[in-house]
Order: structure tokens, then sequence, then C-alpha cells
């Protein structure tokens, strides 16, 4: 496999391992001492394969390979997709009424991009301010930020107007 074939599936690997870690974060350390090391060993991995990952991404691009926008940008909204899949599975843990039909991390994860791409079926909603104020902060970041970076990274290479 050459290099550049190999930098196309950097924003997989990246959500390959944020999933790994994910899912096998020990958010509640009640249980068997073996089954909480073997999930933050998976955690550990998982992290490892995203920091790797990250690494060799920004090295393209500090290098300033063409074409590798698009993988950073990737990247990005991959992690902000878990990340606040897991602030709203962490809200529902502390206070199970802020988000209606959210209890498992799966459901965190589909809230979550049913928010972001503004489909928002209603079985999973937010309830309580809490949960409300964090659909707001992504609202806007998506509102703001990616439709920003989607118009920059659509706009380069096109003649300034």
């Amino acid at each position: 496999m050459t290099r550049r074939s190999a930098a196309r599936w950097r924003p997989a690997w990246c959500f390959a391992g944020l999933l790994v870690a994910y899912y096998a974060f020990p958010l509640e350390w009640s249980g068997s001492t073996g089954a909480i090391a073997i999930s933050l060993v998976l955690t550990a991995l998982g992290l490892a394969l995203l920091g790797r990952m990250m690494v060799l991404e920004l090295q393209h691009l500090r290098a300033g390979i063409a074409g590798r926008a698009a993988g950073a940008l990737t990247i990005m909204l991959v992690l902000l997709i878990m990340s606040f899949s897991l602030a709203f599975y962490l809200v529902d843990l502390l206070a199970p009424e802020q988000i209606s039909g959210l209890s498992t991390r799966t459901d965190a994860l589909y809230f979550t991009l049913s928010t972001m791409t503004t489909v928002g079926y209603g079985d999973v909603h937010a309830e309580g301010q809490l949960a409300r104020a964090l659909v707001c902060g992504l609202i806007v970041f998506n509102i703001v930020v990616v439709a920003s970076l989607v118009r920059a990274h659509t706009r380069l290479g096109q003649p300034p107007v």
C-alpha cells in the first residue's frame, strides 16, 4: 500500500480508535478488577491508535501535502461527535431526567448524530436544562464552525470573487 492510499484511511482508523475507546472506557467502576483492567487497556489502545493517526495527519499538513485538509476535517468531526456522545451519556448517568430515551452509549451516539444532522427524530430528546444547553452548544458549533470549515474547504482552489 502506498503512503498516499494509506493516508486516505486515517480518518477511518481514527474513527475505529475512538469507537473502541468510547465503548470500552469504564464509566462505572463496579465489577471485577480484571474486567476494568481489560476495559482500560482497550481504551488505551483505541486512544493510542487515534493519537498515532492524528500525529501522522498533522505531519502531512505541516509538510504542505495537497489534499489533506479533508482528512483533517474528517478527523476533527469524528472527534467532536464522539466527545459530544460521551458528554450526553455522562449527563444521562448523572441526571437521567435530562435526556428522555437515552440509556446506552449507542443512544448517546444516535442522539448526537441526529442532532448534528438536524434530523431530530424525537424519540431521544433533551428535557432538562443542562442537556438543552449541551444541545444548543452542538447546534451553534454546527452552524458556525462546521459550515465555515466546509465553505472554506469548498472554496479552496477557486479564484477569489
